[in-house]
Formats: structure tokens, C-alpha cells, sequence
């Protein structure tokens, strides 16, 4: 950043001093040296100068911009670090269209800072600090002008320009990640969309959360406008005061008419780094903006801290009396708390009224974010006692919003409960070290997700290269995993046909290597599920947690899901979480809710 602070201030100072030396040059032919500068000097001085303008101006916007992206990379492994800190308690709030913003177009638009803000900033002063050395030599009434002419252009306009522009950046930036999260949730489901006939009602609910945004932009833009003309003006009339003052030093002192002249041609051409100072604001609020939203993430506390070092074997977890709500408090996204969303007047044609009931507005969209789901301070979870076995499947029934999503959060240590206590093996769940944990669990919840790749890119995610997969085959598992592709596929193919899912990975054209798409959508749910479950069998946990594994399925695709984890849990333990008795079948107890 010092480099490019120098780079850029050698480039400004030859292109200001190229005039300069050219009316040199010029009164130097006419017999008037100025500096007692020749002809020929002022020539070369000004061939050095064309010169480094160009090679400084390459060299300052490389290295600012070298500098830049290396924060940028550093700010967003930062913010990746602090999404997986906050996952997934924290993170439950968040629209995902936001945290796509947050850690994309919120991270790129601090390069503006880094980049486009601390060079000028230090270009402008140490510039404005060499001219008026220079005009001191030639005139001090001419130095003290310039100073005057840049405090003006440089310190004052930006700050009247602040005040206009203050609110418009936080408000903006809420407004495009509200409009984020609508788009990336109208793409998800663009399916149900066209299927009830709501495709125009949600086009008129983007429409209208596009003008919201694109009308904050245009009063940016008028602002941004308003005070460059502003600023123009300014140079304008002080270039003129400038000449006055030079007119009337120069008929007190004739003889001293060059380097008036002089001085004049070196105020005139001094003002562009200083009035890149002057358009900073308009460039900054949403950078600003932006940082605040970013910073806000990462200071962010988590549900849980992880400081646990155990690591007991597995031999049953227990839930002891334990009491558990969610936080209530309204967490708005990070941001000034004054940013405004003022209403729009009416367009003709532009949305209609039933667009209006789909999508609350922008303010209540990002003000209505809850640390968890309930809506109240009554305990989700009240007194609650469960023992988890060493061995064999537990059933846990019971409707929906009895608290069997909560308890799973309880048990992966999602939450801590607010009072009574979580153990693993007798130890209390927040001394157990996380990795050990993880290691130990495996959970299937009622969606799988998988990512856009084939379906072995997706099992192998269970399999990660150097990690035990089991105590008596690990160390080969993992050796074959690193070195020899056909023992991982048997590894793969022996988790499919577990999951009963091996015959319909083989009938696929391209077998195991098959790609999924984007969210798993060239299959379908029953085979989602299969391939989600060979995940989990692939993983080998001591205790596997089933969160409604087959609310979605059908009956056959639900009687192949509930075979193979019986058939998968001899020797290990299962917690089968579901609201359909029919699940019940394949448990060895069950507890119902």
C-alpha cells in the first residue's frame, strides 16, 4: 500500500509538473527563466514526465489493486470461517440470498476502499504538501492559495457530500440482499410457482423490490451528480480567484510575471487528486455499509463455543431433565438501525395488488429475523428426560411441533439447554471435544442435500481423505480411499447396496459417476433419500440420528429406507425421529412424544 502511495503520488506530480515545465520551457525561450531553467532541461524534464505518468499510473493501480484482492481473499476466508462458527444454530435467521451477498458482493465492494480510497487519501495530501513547497519558492501568496483552493475541494465538499449520501448505503445494501433472498428463493422454487399459476404475482413482487432498489441508486446517482457539478464549479471559480490574485501580484511586481504565471499553470493543473477526494462518499457508503454488515457476522457469538477436549467411547447419550427454548429476541441484519424503507408512490401498471400480499416490504423482511423458530418464551422442551442406548434403534414419535427437531439439535449440540444437561457417554456433551463428536454422530435429516456434482462426488464427502472411517477397517478403508480407486468404489458400492440403492445407481448411464445437478434434481426425492442414507452408512457413526427419513416418501420407497437402517444397525445405535407409526416397525423401544 506504501508502494503504491508513492507510485501514485510520482504519477501525479508528473502529470501536474508536465504543464508546468512546458510554460517554463516556453518563458525560457522568450528569455524569462523561471528556476533559472533552460530550454532544453524544461524539454527533458517534461519527456521524464510523460513518461513516469504512465509507468506510475500502471504501477500504483497494480499494486492497489494486488494489495486489494489479497485482503479481499483474506476477508472472505474470514467470513467463510465465521458462517461455519455460526452454523447451523446461528445461521437459521438468515435468508440465504443475504449470506450469498454477504460473502460475495459485500466482500468485493471493500476493494473500493482498499483500492480506490487509502492511496488517494495519501496521494492527495502528500501532493498538495509538494505544490505548496513548490509555490513557496515562486510566490508565498500563491502557496497559501492552494492550500485555501484544497482544503476546499478536498476536506469541505467531501463532508457536506457525507451527510447526503450517509443513509443510502446501509439502505441499499438491505434492500439488494432482501431482493437476493427473493430471487434465490423464487428459483428454488420456480416449480410450485408455474404449477399454481403464481409466476406473474411473484414477478410483480421482484418488480417492485428491483424499483425499491433502483431508486435508491438514482437518488445515489443524483447526489453523487449534484455535488461533482458542485465540485466542478468550485475549481472553476477558485481557478478564476486564482488568476485575479495573480493579475493583481503581477501588476505590483511586473518583473515577477513569469512565475506568477508559472504558479498560476501549477494551481490549475494540481486539483485531481484532490478531487477524487470529493467523490470518496458516494463511493463509500456502501462500502462502509458493507463492512458494518461483514464485521457484524464475524463478531457474531455462536449458539455454542467449542472448548471440549474428551473424547469417551460410545456408550449412550442422555438428555437429564432438560428445559429448552429458543431465543425470541428480533435480530434485524447488521446495519444502522436508522436506515429508513420508506414506501414508493404508485407506477401505473407496475404492480399489481395481489403482488402486495405475497412479500412483506423490505424493512419488515430483514426486521423480523428470530434467533430460532419459536414465537414464544414457552419452553419447547420442558422437564425432559431421554436416554439415548449403546445399541439398537430407539423410536421417538410423535406430531409435528413436539420438539423431535429440537431434541436432535440437542443432542449434535446445535443449542445448550437452558437448564438440565447433555452427556455422551456419561460425559457432559460441552467437554467432549467437537471433532470426536462429529466423528461419533451421523445425521439424516428429512431433506438430503446434494451438491452439484455425480453421485460419487457426494458419497465421498462421508469419506474424506486421511479421516478414519471405522476402527477395524479404517486405516485400509482410508489407504485405499488415498491410493486405489477400486477399493473406494467398493467401499462406495458396499454403502449404495446398504441403502438399497446400488441397482438404481447401476442403471444410470454413467453409473456412479453420474451428475446429480444443481440440489440433486435429476432425481428424484425416494432417490435422494437412498443416496443420502449411503452417505450416512458410509460415514460409520457409533450413533446415527434419523429426522423423519421418510416423511416424504412413499410407502415403498419408505419400506426400502426403514430395511436398510435395520439392517444397519446391528452393533450400533439409531435414533429414529417420526411422526408416522409406520416408522415405528423396524425400532427396538419407542418413546413417544
Amino acid at each position: 500500500m506504501a508502494a503504491a502511495s508513492l507510485a501514485g503520488t510520482v504519477g501525479h506530480l508528473a502529470a501536474t509538473m508536465l504543464p508546468v515545465f512546458a510554460m517554463i520551457g516556453a518563458f525560457a525561450l522568450a528569455g524569462h527563466p523561471v528556476w533559472s531553467m533552460g530550454v532544453a532541461p524544461a524539454v527533458a524534464a517534461m519527456i521524464v514526465c510523460a513518461l513516469l505518468r504512465g509507468l506510475m499510473r500502471y504501477v500504483e493501480q497494480y499494486l492497489n489493486h494486488n494489495v486489494a484482492f489479497r485482503l479481499l481473499a483474506l476477508f472472505r476466508s474470514k467470513a467463510f470461517a465465521a458462517l461455519r462458527r455460526l452454523a447451523p444454530a446461528k445461521l437459521a435467521g438468515h435468508g440465504k440470498g443475504d449470506l450469498i451477498a454477504l460473502v460475495t458482493t459485500d466482500v468485493e465492494l471493500l476493494e473500493i476502499f482498499f483500492a480506490h480510497t487509502i492511496s488517494p487519501v495519501v496521494i492527495a495530501a502528500t501532493t498538495t504538501v509538494v505544490y505548496a513547497v513548490l509555490l513557496l519558492t515562486l510566490d508565498p501568496w500563491m502557496a497559501l492559495a492552494l492550500i485555501a483552493a484544497h482544503l476546499v475541494i478536498g476536506v469541505l465538499v467531501p463532508r457536506f457530500f457525507a451527510t447526503g449520501v450517509r443513509n443510502l448505503g446501509p439502505t441499499i445494501r438491505r434492500q439488494a440482499s432482501s431482493l437476493d433472498d427473493v430471487m434465490l428463493d423464487d428459483m428454488r422454487g420456480l416449480g410450485e410457482i408455474i404449477r399454481f399459476g403464481r409466476g406473474e404475482d411473484r414477478v410483480a413482487v421482484i418488480a417492485r423490490l428491483t424499483k425499491r432498489l433502483w431508486t435508491e441508486h438514482v437518488r445515489l446517482s443524483r447526489v453523487n451528480g449534484r455535488f461533482a457539478g458542485i465540485a466542478g464549479v468550485l475549481v472553476l471559480a477558485l481557478t478564476t480567484a486564482t488568476a485575479v490574485l495573480v493579475i493583481a501580484l503581477a501588476a505590483a511586481a511586473p518583473l515577477h510575471g513569469p512565475a506568477l504565471v508559472v504558479a498560476f499553470t501549477l494551481i490549475a493543473s494540481s486539483f485531481g487528486p484532490t478531487m477524487a477526494l470529493s467523490a470518496l462518499p458516494a463511493n463509500l457508503t456502501q462500502t462502509f455499509a458493507s463492512a458494518r454488515r461483514l464485521f457484524a457476522l464475524m463478531d457474531e457469538t455462536p449458539a455454542v463455543t467449542e472448548t471440549g477436549t474428551a473424547t469417551p467411547d460410545y456408550d449412550g447419550m442422555r438428555l437429564d431433565h432438560v428445559t429448552f427454548a429458543y431465543p425470541t429476541t428480533p435480530r434485524p441484519l447488521p446495519g444502522p438501525e436508522s436506515s429508513s424503507s420508506r414506501p414508493l408512490p404508485e407506477s401505473d401498471g407496475w404492480e399489481p395488488e395481489s403482488a402486495s400480499s405475497l412479500l412483506p416490504l423490505e424493512g419488515e423482511l430483514s426486521a423480523t429475523r428470530t434467533e430460532g423458530v419459536s414465537a414464544g418464551s414457552t419452553p419447547i422442551l420442558a422437564d425432559f428426560s431421554l436416554d439415548v442406548p449403546a445399541t439398537g434403534i430407539l423410536g421417538v414419535q410423535g406430531p409435528s411441533g413436539r420438539g423431535k427437531s429440537t431434541t436432535i439439535k440437542l443432542l449434535m449440540r446445535y443449542w445448550d439447554p437452558q437448564s438440565g444437561g447433555v452427556t455422551l457417554s456419561g460425559t457432559p456433551l460441552p467437554d467432549v471435544d467437537a471433532h470426536h463428536r462429529r466423528r461419533v454422530q451421523a445425521l439424516m435429516g428429512q431433506e438430503t442435500h446434494l451438491f452439484d456434482g455425480t453421485i460419487r462426488d457426494n458419497l465421498l464427502l462421508a469419506l474424506p481423505q486421511g479421516e478414519r472411517v471405522d476402527d477395524s477397517v479404517s486405516n485400509a478403508a482410508t489407504d485405499a480411499a488415498a491410493t486405489d480407486a477400486a477399493a473406494t468404489d467398493g467401499l462406495l458400492r458396499d454403502a449404495l447396496a446398504k441403502a438399497s440403492a446400488l441397482e438404481l445407481v447401476d442403471s444410470l448411464p454413467k453409473g456412479i459417476d453420474t451428475p446429480v445437478g444443481e440440489l440433486g434434481d435429476r432425481l428424484s426425492e425416494g432417490e435422494r433419500q437412498r443416496i443420502g442414507l449411503a452417505r450416512v452408512f458410509l460415514r460409520d457413526a457409533d450413533l446415527v440420528l434419523y429426522d423423519e427419513p421418510t416423511s416424504r416418501l412413499d410407502a415403498l420407497n419408505e419400506a426400502v429406507i426403514l430395511k436398510s437402517i435395520r439392517d444397519t444397525s446391528e452393533g450400533r445405535a439409531a435414533v429414529l425421529f417420526s411422526h408416522r407409526e409406520s416408522a415405528m416397525r423396524v425400532a427396538d423401544h419407542v418413546v413417544t412424544f
